[in-house]
């Protein structure tokens, strides 16, 4: 349940359209880059369906953008990624999110035995999924706070870590001059989208823990009257 939270604590951000909205609202992203905000976001859901491996590749998307018009190659056109790093590193973005719903998968139906199991077991489900999920969410919820703290301190240097880490190379180091790319989703992009990331990470585990602590409580109080009636 843990893995599929965090999972999921990625994936909701990720393909957010709202969110999407709201950042490039707030950045001017399409004055910055000259377009019309329609077809950044027409662009935008082009992006994200190649990430979800909805799309094979991301030629031949249709866009304008400060009066050149963008589209198939064949056709004559400029494609509108057409910088190499740029279409490189959303390949391994790619991968990864593959990977990730993969485990988000995996960890779901994992649940969805476990669960099953302590059914035909004849287990106190709810006493027993209370006790763990409070222990090991509590726990988890440190790491979502101190996630947040480093995020808010110094996103800048976690940035270029989280990336050192997840990828072999340096093709995520993108020039705004050459990729439209990294113009859609500047660096204050991403430190949004982090933050919405921890608070997901935080939150859900925190309303869960309530939720455990009080049906934990009640189950107690059961319990002890249970033990008074019969004595």
């Amino acid at each position: 349940m843990l893995v599929l939270i965090l999972c999921q604590s990625i994936i909701i951000p990720t393909f957010f359209m709202p969110f999407f909205r709201w950042q490039y609202n707030r950045l001017e992203i399409a004055e910055n880059m000259d377009m019309d905000f329609d077809e950044l976001m027409h662009v935008t859901v082009e992006l994200l369906d190649y990430m979800r491996g909805r799309r094979d590749d991301l030629a031949g998307i249709r866009a304008t953008v400060a009066g050149e018009q963008r589209g198939p190659a064949e056709e004559g056109y400029r494609e509108f990624f057409d910088c190499r790093e740029e279409l490189i590193h959303m390949e391994d973005v790619r991968v990864l999110y593959d990977y990730l719903f993969i485990l988000r998968n995996v960890a779901f139906w994992g649940f969805l035995a476990i669960l099953c199991f302590m059914l035909l077991m004849k287990y106190k489900v709810g006493y027993l999924l209370a006790r763990c999920t409070r222990e090991v969410f509590a726990g988890f919820l440190g790491l979502a706070v101190i996630f947040v703290i480093i995020v808010v301190i110094d996103f800048d240097r976690a940035f270029e870590v989280f990336h050192l880490i997840l990828f072999n190379n340096d093709y995520w180091l993108l020039s705004p001059a050459r990729s439209l790319l990294i113009n859609m989703v500047p660096i204050g992009f991403f430190q949004h989208i982090a933050v919405f990331i921890g608070l997901l990470m935080g939150l859900v585990p925190a309303g869960v823990i309530v939720f455990d602590s009080i049906y934990l409580q009640r189950a107690k109080r059961r319990m002890e009257m249970g033990m008074g009636s019969s004595a």
